[in-house]
């Protein structure tokens, strides 16, 4: 047997370890692509099931949105089905939030159910009969005092839908101890899990072909099970996960082949490749859920990051926590003046004062809008912690800011409400923060407003005041008219007109002062069908007495609905009334809400041949410019500037009002009117009209007629 030479064996004993070293790393490079592409696998259904569990999630929190509702609460107790359309179902049919909506039992005797595109009348319940048995069980199991909801998956229409189902209840915790639940409806809610959503999904975990089957799912992808109602798989959720093992080898199968005595510098390329890629990966990941949670003009968490933290903040945390809502005063001044790039950068230079506020007890975050929100927590002192961050927080916003060359000073409502023994959830410790924070702003305080025990009792009165409210708006039959008179200043026998006064008799309250209920009305929209009750009823007034002229008040919710002055002529002129004989009232700071939209409706009410007045002269933030746009014929100056003021500043305030309504063509009402010398001031500074207790307080316009004798002094203005 010959012996291979040196040169022979070494060549054979490096062919030899060549190929032991080739199929080493072959092996090792299949081992590694399986093992990646099986990490993969695994990866991808976890981060699947997390996803789908969180769009699951969503849909819940619509259906906790929709099914605590006081308003859907009372019209399904009445079955009353046009409130629950234009309230619930209008959802459903639009599609815009879920495609799918239904209630039954309860106060219900058949089910009633709205679906996408099928408008507002209620259909056939798309629940079959076995799927409502099972939802009886599964929701009678929820605790209705954590307002939970049975979540579940359905085939309809060949879609497959996720559906959140709970019992329909009231938004006030306080009534859930009356209720019975064998009384209460079930709702569900239901939303198509579309190719979009499924499309979003494949590029928010990087898998593709993301699909679903009502069968069975395919062999050699990974797949989950959807539940329905009863606990059975409805359909099955199949993807093709990411193969980064087989992407790997693919790019190096080339460099294999060719440099195999570079094999080893390559593999550890392609190793450093992977590792910067799947770092990459979850750096974008990471930025993606920040982004979610982050306000893109202040930096701050936006709203999704505060109901997180409140949440998070209620499950771990066992102590003391507030919190504090804080809304920017007139914050269109500054949009007006500087442009709204310029309301953004004072908005981050606002959000810059709120957030030194931080540390490892404080949370701050943006609502949205001008709104923003600080969170406190303390193991057992929150008071004091409270009083601190406030005294902080007013020296932090002492300092005017500067933008655009322009400084301004502002001013900021507050509204606080504590925690101090996990009484409330922490979407309700929101609620009453923002209602403390809206009294505030309602009534200009400076201070930090408390949501106390008034407030909350005062809520109490509201919602009984509302649900009476709706209630008498069926008939209308419960309101009147009281007409307070205007006269001339330079004769006040001589009535120029009246202004028409809502007042409510209800049946289940009594006398309700007109403070109350028109409030409560503008809160929840029922201005709008009150507005138009009062308008028929003046009407009726106008059409028995052809003489009378009337003001009439127009709410701040009527001038915004689009139509509302071509609505308001035509049922003037179905009444067959003048339109010279009615005056438009609107106040200041309405008119000053949205320049433009005011300012269509006003005109067509002018052009129409109705006069217009701007109310309340002198209480909110009228320019020169603004006049001069608006086309009034008169101003009603406040009686802040008349009443008990005789030689005071207001009345060369008055003077000056005066002055400047004539000098643009316009009248002058003056309201408050309680002295005889007042009326001589106001004589001299030559105001027109004068209005208030002196000359007559609001009364039926019977005796407002037999008081001034129309048929010889009613003049026109």
């Amino acid at each position: 047997m010959k012996t291979l030479s040196l040169p022979r064996q070494i060549i054979f004993m490096a062919s030899v370890a060549l190929l032991l070293f080739i199929a080493a790393m072959w092996f090792s490079v299949f081992s590694i692509r399986s093992a990646m592409d099986a990490e993969a696998f695994r990866e991808s259904r976890k981060l699947m099931e997390g996803r789908i569990s969180a769009v699951q999630e969503q849909v819940a929190l619509i259906a906790s949105d929709y099914h605590n509702w006081t308003d859907v609460y009372q019209a399904a107790e009445e079955v009353d089905i046009e409130k629950l359309a234009s309230n619930y179902g209008i959802t459903a049919a639009r599609g815009d939030v879920f495609e799918y909506a239904a209630m039954y039992d309860g106060p219900f005797d058949q089910p009633v159910a709205w679906v996408s595109g099928q408008g507002l009348a209620p259909q056939a319940i798309f629940f079959a009969t076995s799927t409502m048995d099972a939802l009886r069980v599964e929701v009678s199991d929820l605790r209705t005092e954590d307002r939970e909801t049975y979540d579940f998956f359905l085939a309809l229409d060949g879609n497959l839908v996720m559906f959140s189902s709970s019992y329909l209840l009231p938004e006030d915790t306080s009534l859930l101890g009356e209720i019975n639940v064998n009384d209460l409806a079930i709702a569900s809610i239901g939303k198509i899990l579309s190719r979009d959503r499924l499309q979003q999904i494949e590029k928010e975990l990087s898998v593709s072909s993301l699909g679903y089957s009502f069968e069975s799912a395919p062999e050699g992808l990974p797949s989950l099970s959807l539940r329905g109602p009863s606990g059975e798989t409805v359909a099955f959720l199949f993807w093709d996960p990411p193969k980064p093992g087989t992407n790997l080898f693919d790019k190096m199968l080339t460099i294999l082949i060719g440099v195999t005595i570079a094999f080893a510098a390559i593999t550890l390329l392609g190793t450093r490749l992977v590792h910067a890629n799947a770092r990459a990966l979850m750096r974008k990941e990471s930025e993606a859920a920040d982004l979610a949670r982050t306000d893109v003009l202040t930096g701050l968490p936006n709203r999704l990051a505060l109901l997180e933290h409140l949440r998070t903040l209620a499950d771990r945390h066992r102590g003391e926590y507030a919190i504090l809502a804080l809304d920017l005063n007139r914050f269109k001044q500054v949009n007006d003046v500087i442009g709204h790039d310029g309301g953004d950068r004072f908005l981050k230079a606002f959000a810059e004062r709120v957030r030194a506020l931080l540390d490892e007890q404080t949370f701050v975050a943006r609502n949205g809008g001008d709104e923003f929100v600080a969170v406190f927590w303390h193991d057992n002192n929150i008071l004091e912690t409270v009083q601190t961050k406030i005294e902080n927080l007013n020296d932090t916003l002492s300092e005017p800011i500067r933008v655009g060359g322009f400084l301004f000073d502002f001013s900021v409502s507050r509204g606080l409400a504590v925690s101090r023994n996990g009484d409330h959830s922490p979407e309700e410790l929101l609620r009453r923060a923002d209602r403390a924070m809206y009294h505030a702003k309602a009534h200009q305080c400076e201070d930090v407003v408390w949501y106390d025990r008034e407030m909350q009792a005062s809520d109490l009165g509201d919602n009984r005041i509302e649900k009476a409210l709706r209630s008498a708006l069926v008939k209308g039959d419960e309101f009147s008219v009281a007409y307070q008179p205007i006269v001339n200043a330079s004769d006040n026998r001589k009535l120029v007109r009246v202004e028409a006064l809502a007042r409510w008799h209800s049946r289940a309250l009594g006398s309700v002062s007109p403070g109350d209920f028109i409030r409560i009305a503008e809160a929840t929209g029922l201005i709008i069908p009150l507005g138009w009750i009062m308008l028929d009823k003046v009407c009726e007034d106008l059409r028995q007495n052809p003489g009378l002229e009337v003001a009439i008040n127009v709410s701040p919710m009527q001038v915004m609905i689009p139509g509302f002055a071509v609505e308001f002529c035509s049922r003037v002129l179905k009444n067959n009334i003048d339109c010279e004989r009615i005056e438009v009232e609107i106040t200041e700071n309405v008119a000053f809400q949205d320049d433009e939209a005011v300012s269509r409706q006003l005109h067509i009410l002018r052009s129409a041949g109705f006069s217009v007045a701007l109310d309340d002269f002198g209480t909110g933030f009228s320019s020169l410019g603004y006049l001069w746009r608006m086309p009034f014929n008169s101003l009603k100056i406040d009686r802040s500037f008349v009443s008990g003021s005789l030689g005071s500043e207001s009345f060369r305030m008055i003077n000056t009002m005066v002055s400047l309504a004539h000098s643009m063509g316009m009248t002058v009402v003056a309201e408050g009117v309680e002295h005889e010398d007042e009326i001589a001031k106001l004589r001299q500074y030559e105001c027109d009209f004068i209005q208030g207790y002196l000359i007559g307080k609001p009364a039926p316009l019977s005796n407002v007629l037999t008081q001034f004798n129309p048929g010889a002094d009613l003049g026109h203005a």
